[in-house]
């Protein structure tokens, strides 16, 4: 595999590995949010908020990890 193949390997990696987390901690923030005497009411909308910018970002970090695997699949 040449250099460029590499880079975008290693960056697909990366951003597979962003989405993940960020997908985890977004799930943990939700639960959190079921759990009745865990979060006030008053803080409620900026945790779900919180986690609603997590999932799009996760979502952001998938997308862009699979752009790099099909680069790297029409360079092959």
């Amino acid at each position: 595999m040449d250099e460029q193949k590499q880079h975008w390997l290693g960056k697909a990696r990366d951003y597979k590995a962003y989405s993940l987390v960020l997908f985890a901690l977004s799930a943990f923030l939700y639960i959190g949010t079921l759990i009745p005497s865990a979060i006030d009411e008053a803080k409620r909308p900026l945790v779900l908020g919180a986690v609603f910018i997590l999932m799009l970002a996760s979502i952001f970090f998938s997308h862009r990890s699979n752009v790099y695997v099909r680069k790297i699949e029409e360079e092959a």
